[in-house]
């Protein structure tokens, strides 16, 4: 179960790990690692200095022999040169009361008294004294070998058990004896302080100190352990320090732990409810990173705690001679670190597996719909698909019932099995017999559906396919609606022929999908697990095929497009049509082919379905003006339908219904084609304003030539009034015929003269610099009168020309200012002035452009393509420009009517 699939798992998954970490730790389980680790960075020590405490006088066995000639000078040498302690790892036996007295009387002698254990089976006895000893008021610790962890000598007993007494051992008892008190530490064993190696214990050897080879320097002030070699069972340790060929000796082990005790440096240990604390921090911090990194991130960090982790360790026993066992930790943290990203895996498996159901729902749901083959209704989708090009009032689909010749219904509409009599379920019976002999759709002479209300015509299909009775089609027609004419019998045996094939491969595909999910098979081969991956190949595969057969058709489309299939379901949608749609609020997903048709159209639901009849059936490719789809735009609506082109993608799972695959319906925007055609109807406009006004002022002249009370004066001014009209009206009428015969389509990439209406383009410019001029807070007025003539002039030319001239006004002019615009006609022109609060535009260098100029700055090159423009056209364009007060660009454009 993923991390986060419960609320408190990381936390649950917290305490289990260090309840068990902590556990193991405390029941010794983690003990030969930990004990592993501590040996190693025992030996890798930082100071090796001698010790200040302790100086060996190291022996073999023979010396333990030896008697007063030995013992008594070098024991007396030893207090003569100030030792501050002088410690026997033995008894001496061959040695006199002397030896022992000059010991007690000392204070400063400690020997060790050895524990006998020959037999394993009997309890350990002390060793006896020696003759010479008894009486003798001496000072004794008890000589016994370590104790060992898994073979390994690491600690030394401070006491020693024996017959239910306790013992200090000779460790301990010297360090009693010299320090005045017990030693820090109370455990009964202690850890052993290896740091330094061997070299940080002195040694000489026994024979040359008995020799006299005494040095006050090495002895005053010092210890001396005089040690004889191979006196216990054990002669020899492994330690911390041991190799494999070499073995620490019992003497330097004693020495070891004796100076140990001597110096104060015994090995702390962390107690046990103190790792609880550090291992619940490092728990819960690594099970929080894991789920913030990635495995990369992840890892690496770990690596560098554990690093951490075990230099921390490393320093804290070199340098305060405290052991924090590492391994509890790495293993909380690691643990942690497996679990974390376990379950990590395990919420990626679980999304992957979600993505790859979620993407195969997706692919056969948006990109195409569920396939027919997978589809758990086919038979609804043919009904779907039977009215959408038929008006059908009722229909049935029967299927026969394996191995009888009974009927049982599949699916119905506007019916059910219980309108078929149940006399008529047999399909051995007429009138089934009659059609199958026929195997053609006929219309029956006794109904054969129970009678309604409305007066209908009642059909019935066999469904045969290979020679196999598959089932029947039952439907029926209202008598008003349709009637039985060759083409509508030509359409239903269409679909009789069609579903039958179909569905007969139908069948055939579930029988192979039946094999293919056998539970059994998939366990017995591993590839249960595989079925979502399997799901997403096959997905992929259809969509393949999918893209294969519309990438050509939608490639080249720049009009707003949507496939259907038969079915009447969406395939795939262009981006200009999901924005039309969107902008219309047309849930195009939701609506079928008709449905789309009617509501672009406006169609009823009579005209809509007549359009798919001639799509599917007569395969004609029909265009649609839509005047009203969007406001503002004018569209003309495609419907294509679409044939396979290449056969040989079919599979048996992708038999076509029909021999089309979808239908294409294509909104193609003709708003600017209309546009240049509105030229015309602003020029008619114009001159059928015109002609009035010079009718009109014929008409009044007239009327004062009727008038008898007009002087002769009046008269003739009345007559040269109308003759100079009808001159205007005659030259008018010229150049209206003059610019009927340009093509005006040609108009709209290149240069031209036609009469336009100048403050159109001028607003288009105006509207599409406005936010540029608000970054500098420039405010653009324009100034233009109610009813204005028509100027010679192209189209998006005239456009473009306005919209250099205003960007080089806004960039001449002052931020926070104004730009003025206003539009002017005087006598044969019509003049536009841009005026401005600036800098003052170079003009003199403007008005050097004549069009002719071969290569200019981006800026200055704009301007020679307005000139040349301004002057194809028969214009005028002027510039001024006074520095530090602004500009003023007149541009002046001939009149039409």
């Amino acid at each position: 179960m993923p991390l986060n699939n419960k609320r408190y798992s990381v936390l649950n998954i917290g305490a289990a790990i260090i309840s068990l970490v902590w556990l193991a730790h405390i029941f010794a389980v983690f003990n030969p690692l930990n004990g592993f680790a501590y040996d190693h960075l025992m030996r890798n020590y930082i100071n090796a200095s001698a010790s200040g405490q302790l100086i060996v006088f190291d022996g073999d066995k023979q010396y333990a022999e030896r008697g007063d000639e030995v013992w008594l000078p070098l024991l007396k040498g030893l207090l003569a040169q100030d030792a501050k302690q002088v410690v026997f790892n033995f008894l001496p036996e061959r040695v006199s009361a002397n030896f022992y007295q000059l010991a007690a009387d000392s204070g400063k002698v400690v020997f060790g008294r050895h524990v006998l254990n020959s037999d394993p089976y009997s309890p350990p006895t002390l060793q006896n004294f020696p003759t010479a000893a008894l009486g003798k008021n001496l000072t004794v610790g008890l000589v016994e070998a370590a104790p060992n962890q898994s073979g390994i000598y690491r600690t030394q007993r401070r006491t020693i058990g024996i017959d239910g007494r306790s013992f200090a051992s000779l460790e301990y008892r010297a360090a009693q004896t010299l320090l005045g008190g017990p030693t820090a530490l109370a455990a009964p064993d202690y850890l052993i302080n290896f740091i330094g190696g061997s070299a940080r214990i002195p040694k000489v050897k026994l024979a040359q100190a008995a020799a006299g080879g005494l040095v006050k320097e090495l002895i005053a002030g010092h210890t001396v352990l005089v040690g004889i070699y191979g006196l216990e069972p054990l002669s020899t340790y492994f330690t911390p320090l041991s190799t494999a060929s070499h073995e620490t000796s019992d003497v330097l082990y004693h020495a070891f732990g004796l100076d140990t005790l001597l110096a104060q440096r015994a090995i702390g240990v962390l107690p046990d409810i103190w790792m609880l604390p550090l291992i619940l921090v490092i728990t819960l911090a690594t099970l929080m990173f894991c789920q913030q990194m990635d495995f990369q991130h992840a890892l690496g960090l770990s690596l560098v705690f554990s690093l951490v982790y075990t230099l921390a360790c490393w320093l804290a026993l070199q340098g305060m001679f405290f052991w924090v066992p590492p391994v509890p930790l790495l293993t909380a943290q690691w643990l942690a670190f497996a679990v974390a990203w376990r379950y990590r895996i395990v919420q990626e498996n679980q999304v992957l597996d979600a993505m790859l159901f979620n993407l195969s729902v997706n692919l056969q749901e948006k990109a195409f719909p569920v396939s027919f083959y997978y589809s758990q209704d086919p038979w609804g989708q043919l009904i779907i698909m039977i009215n959408q090009t038929l008006n059908l009032n009722r229909m049935i689909f029967l299927e026969r019932v394996p191995d009888d010749h009974r009927l049982k219904e599949i699916k119905a509409f506007n019916c059910s099995i219980s309108d078929v009599g149940e006399a008529r379920r047999d399909f051995h019976r007429t009138p089934y017999s009659t059609v199958i002999q026929e195997q053609k759709p006929l219309l029956l002479e006794r109904p054969y559906l129970r009678p309604i209300a409305i007066e209908e015509q009642q059909y019935l299909a066999p469904l045969i396919f290979a020679g196999d009775i598959l089932g029947f089609w039952a439907f029926t027609v209202a008598s008003k609606a349709v009637r039985p004419t060759q083409k509508f019998l030509d359409l239903t045996h269409a679909f009789m022929t069609q579903i039958s094939e179909i569905l007969y491969y139908r069948q055939e595909w579930q029988k192979r999908e039946a094999q293919e999910q056998n539970n059994i098979l998939s366990y017995l081969s591993f590839s249960q697990g595989s079925k979502p991956y399997q799901m997403l190949s096959k997905s992929l595969v259809l969509l393949d095929k999918r893209i294969a057969e519309l990438q050509q058709v939608f490639n080249s489309l720049n009009t707003g497009g949507v496939l259907y299939d038969l079915f009447g379901r969406v395939l795939l949608l262009n981006n200009n049509m999901e924005e039309l749609a969107k902008s219309e609020d047309l849930k195009l997903y939701n609506l079928t082919a008709m449905d789309f048709i009617a509501a672009v159209t406006g169609y009823d639901a009579p005209e809509a379905r007549l359009i798919m009849q001639k799509a599917i059936f007569d395969r004609e490719m029909l265009s649609l003006p839509i005047p009203h789809f969007k406001a503002g735009r004018d569209f003309i609506l495609h419907i294509q339908p679409l044939k396979l082109q290449d056969m040989n993608l079919q599979t048996d799972e992708s038999v076509p219904v029909f021999e089309i695959i979808g239908i294409l319906c294509e909104l193609e925007d003709v708003t600017e084609l209309k546009a240049i055609y509105r030229l015309k109807e602003q020029m008619f406009e114009r001159f059928n304003f015109q002609m009035r006004n010079d009718f009109a002022t014929m008409v009044f002249a007239l009327t004062i030539l009727e008038d008898t009370a007009t002087s002769t004066a009046e008269k003739g001014f009345a007559l040269s009034s109308i003759k100079g009209k009808i001159e205007e009206t005659l030259a008018t009428l010229e150049s209206v015929n003059a610019q009927m015969n340009i093509d005006i389509e040609s108009l709209a990439e290149n240069l031209g003269c036609y009469p336009i209406n100048g403050q159109e383009p001028l607003k288009k410019a105006v509207s599409s610099l406005t936010e540029y001029a608000a970054l500098r807070a420039i405010k653009i007025q324009v100034n233009s009168p109610r009813l204005l003539s028509l100027v010679l002039a192209s189209p998006n030319e005239l456009y473009s020309t306005f919209h250099t001239l205003l960007t080089i006004m806004l960039n001449d002019t002052f931020e926070g200012s104004d730009v003025w615009i206003t539009i002017e006609e005087k006598n044969e022109w019509v003049h536009f002035f841009f005026r401005n609060n600036g800098i003052g535009i170079a003009s003199n260098k403007l008005q050097q452009l004549d069009g002719q100029t071969p290569q200019l700055p981006a800026e200055e090159l704009e301007m020679d393509e307005v000139a040349q423009a301004v002057k194809f056209w028969g214009g005028h364009i002027e510039f001024s420009s006074q520095l530090g007060k602004g500009s003023t660009v007149t541009l002046m454009l001939k009149r039409f009517l």
